[in-house]
């Protein structure tokens, strides 16, 4: 482990923060009957396959909801729920839409109606609301050029997200991905809507981004609850796509100390986890689709070089490196030790690997990539603007 991220572990006890014991009735966000109806996140984009999109919304009170989709004169041109079984998800807080095809621009907003009563034979409404109007602008999967900025170790730094935005545009990015440990833990949805969705708003709802799950989201009585809150295509932390002229492929490295260490009470399985990646891995390196990318960038939390010898970088350096190495990917995007580094190709690797920095003012640090059918560009930026590394391949 890095000497900054172990004085930043123990800065966290010594301010007693540390892992609650809580039930599961005390997950979901509490609220009283004379609460108003209202939204807690209006929208935010997920899970852009191909060609499809998921709007997820999260309400205060248990709702009947519905996506509407809007002209230019913000006149609804058609209703979108969410669907399964023969029944329209109702009488809860969490609403996933998708938009089967969807338009790379559109404008978009979240109705609900509140639940008073849900009964077998009767259900009875509330008041209806409607969220802002938002405009979501999407790439298109064989665009020429494709742009992606991304975050680690924000730990709970809730400013990070604007701050680290070069020159405050979010315009000329596709779709942004957060590469581990926005959170110290997750104890409930409060850490999520109040931590992460409420302060990354400015972007989430208009551009799709992608939790690429850390160590820390493995931790907190929450975090068997944390997927449902986030868009995955095959229902796994772990994917890959091709987006623009780039395969792009998400890795979650697990937890860092071994299965058996005592602060998981006999309750992980993150050794055979990775060896389950390993072989989906070695299938889309040699997919088809990987190969008509020019480009391949794996992003994943924990490093497999330059950091520490703890057991989860030695054991996602044995399951995954040799099949870097075979297949021949351009870059490995990490993060995890809180201390930024830029490693070209060398004797141990022959990809380029970046490491991200901490969440401390002076230790950020945001990742830009940008790559289209000749060129792969992509550079290390620390908060005051320095550049820390770059990858310029053509």
């Amino acid at each position: 482990m890095s000497i900054n991220r172990r004085k930043f572990l123990e800065a966290l006890t010594l301010a007693g923060i540390t892992l609650p014991s809580v039930t599961f009735a005390n997950h979901k966000r509490e609220n009283t009957n004379d609460e108003k109806f209202s939204f807690i996140v209006p929208a935010y984009l997920q899970n852009q396959i191909e060609s499809s999109i998921t709007v997820f919304s999260i309400l205060n009170k248990p709702a009947f909801a519905w996506l509407e989709l809007l002209d230019d004169n913000n006149q609804v041109i058609t209703k979108i729920y969410q669907s399964e079984d023969g029944m329209l998800e109702a009488n809860t807080d969490l609403f996933k839409f998708e938009i089967a095809t969807a338009p790379r621009k559109f404008k978009y907003r979240v109705a609900a109606k509140e639940v008073l009563k849900f009964d077998p034979y009767k259900i009875s409404y509330g008041e209806e609301i409607q969220s802002d109007v938002f405009t979501a602008t999407l790439a298109s999967q064989d665009q020429e050029q494709i742009r992606a900025l991304i975050y680690n170790d924000v730990h709970e730094n809730m400013d990070t997200y604007r701050e680290l935005v070069p020159n405050k545009n979010t315009d000329i990015y596709d779709f942004s991905i957060l590469n581990g440990d926005s959170f110290h833990y997750v104890t409930n949805q409060v850490d999520l809507t109040e931590k992460l969705l409420k302060p990354f708003s400015f972007f989430a709802t208009d551009k799709p981004f992608i939790m690429n799950r850390g160590n820390h989201e493995t931790r907190g009585a929450f975090s068997r609850h944390f997927k449902k809150y986030f868009g995955y295509p095959d229902n796994k932390f772990y994917q890959s796509f091709k987006l623009g002229p780039i395969y792009w492929i998400f890795l979650d490295s697990g937890e860092d100390k071994p299965d058996t260490h005592e602060v998981y009470g006999g309750t992980v399985d993150y050794d055979n986890y990775r060896k389950e990646q390993a072989s989906w891995l070695e299938k889309v390196l040699q997919s088809k689709e990987r190969k008509t990318a020019q480009h391949t960038i794996v992003v994943s939390h924990i490093p497999v070089f330059h950091a520490d010898d703890w057991h989860g970088t030695l054991h996602n350096r044995s399951t995954f490196h040799p099949l870097f190495q075979k297949y021949r990917i351009d870059a490995m995007i990490t993060g995890h030790t809180h201390k930024y580094g830029y490693y070209p190709p060398d004797q141990d690797h022959n990809y380029t690997l970046f490491i991200g920095g901490g969440p401390k003012v002076g230790e950020r640090t945001i990742i830009d990539v940008m790559g289209d059918k000749k060129n792969l560009d992509i550079k290390m930026i620390k908060d005051n603007g320095d550049l820390l590394g770059h990858l310029k391949k053509s």
